[in-house]
């Protein structure tokens, strides 16, 4: 009898405790642990971009490593909401097949939390994938063909904007009647002849010659002697820095007078360095401060932050690049608040209006405006070796 009622108070409790354990494991079930954000930690944001350190543009690498800088510079300054960022990249010598590798790579392996994405034909082939991922993407680009997509935001001016007004510019300005367009095979390239041409033909002219180059390219004496024979009162150049300094030197060298309209992406003090005499004269779209202009509270404060974070790196628009986005998503990081998403940073970039902090100027960002940030362009001219405001 004992026996008996010591096996049925077994079984019992054995039955009491395994239906406790099965509560207990559906109380667990129905309140799971919230898993993080990838690329977040309790004291890291992880951000990653692709860079070009390497190739024929390599200059443009400074905008990403000035990047680097500015966060290292809100790091030590306490950080964004208890958090430091810490900036992983690859070189892809601003090569877009390498980039779609680069990008896999940051969001796949690296794990990061948003991207930065330099170039324009970088930027249109990995837009698609960092959509599917749903990874917000800060351009480096004024490619318009990105602003649909609803994780992507630029804060540069456009292509069709910076087109727009440097061939309103040769007609209403320089009264120019023949106009040449020399322009980088590319996304940006196109977008930007194909508003030069645009504006143009609302204004009842055709370019007398819309010449396009590849990357690669280094000689330019066809497309010069082309030009030389068409005589064209204003050429436009849409090109990189390195390359147009390259054509300009070319053009000078073997005789063609015109006055020369340039790019913003191009509107940078190397250029005299590298073009020397060739590029006197030279009339460049721009939207920076002058970084000659010390009396400007801005200039002062980014060549100061150069000194203590970029020793190595003379101020030039690609440092300043790398400030106006550092501070840019520095900001969205901010708002986003401490319980950092992927969706709150793209809504807090889209409640930006009228921002006016750093570099920035008038920027303001939506629900249908994911860019551009800042549309602000003026012009200024080569003279004996620095940069003059015209207009």
């Amino acid at each position: 009898m004992v026996k008996k009622f010591s096996i049925w108070f077994m079984v019992l409790l054995v039955i009491l405790l395994g239906g406790c354990a099965v509560k207990q494991n559906d109380s667990t079930s129905e309140t799971p642990v919230q898993e993080q954000e990838p690329g977040i930690t309790d004291d890291t944001i992880l951000i990653g971009s692709n860079a070009p350190l390497t190739g024929p543009h390599a200059a443009y690498g400074a905008c990403i490593t000035n990047l680097e800088a500015y966060f290292k510079k809100i790091n030590d300054e306490g950080g964004i909401n208890g958090r430091k960022i810490k900036l992983v990249y690859y070189d892809d010598a601003y090569d877009a097949s390498k980039t779609v590798g680069v990008m896999k790579k940051l969001v796949e392996q690296d794990k990061v939390f948003l991207t930065v994405v330099q170039g324009a034909s970088p930027c249109a082939a990995v837009v698609d994938y960092l959509a599917e991922k749903n990874v917000p993407m800060m351009a480096i680009t004024g490619n318009s063909q990105i602003l649909t997509y609803q994780n992507a935001f630029e804060i540069l001016p456009n292509f069709t904007t910076d087109g727009t007004v440097l061939a309103q510019y040769a007609v209403q300005k320089l009264g120019a009647k023949k106009i040449g367009i020399w322009y980088q095979n590319d996304d940006y390239g196109k977008e930007d002849m194909e508003a030069v041409k645009a504006e143009l033909k609302k204004n009842g002219l055709e370019p007398v010659a819309a010449i396009p180059y590849n990357m690669s390219d280094t000689d330019f004496s066809i497309p010069v002697m082309q030009l030389k024979e068409l005589t064209p009162d204003v050429v436009i150049l849409i090109p990189t820095t390195k390359t147009g300094s390259a054509f300009m030197k070319q053009a000078y060298d073997l005789g063609l007078k015109t006055q020369f309209l340039v790019s913003y992406t191009s509107a940078d003090l190397s250029v005299s360095t590298l073009a020397g005499p060739a590029a006197e004269g030279a009339i460049f779209a721009a939207f920076f401060p002058l970084l000659d202009k010390d009396s400007d509270p801005r200039v002062k404060e980014h060549k100061d932050f150069v000194a203590q974070y970029s020793p190595d790196k003379t101020p030039n628009s690609f440092t300043l690049y790398g400030q106006l986005y550092g501070e840019f998503i520095a900001e969205a990081l901010k708002r986003a608040g401490k319980d950092l998403t992927r969706e709150k940073v793209i809504e807090a970039i889209e409640s930006m209006k009228n921002w006016n902090e750093g570099l920035a100027e008038n920027v303001s960002f939506g629900p249908d405006q994911h860019g551009p940030g800042g549309e602000s362009l003026y012009f200024i001219k080569l003279e004996n070796g620095k940069f003059v405001r015209i207009q």
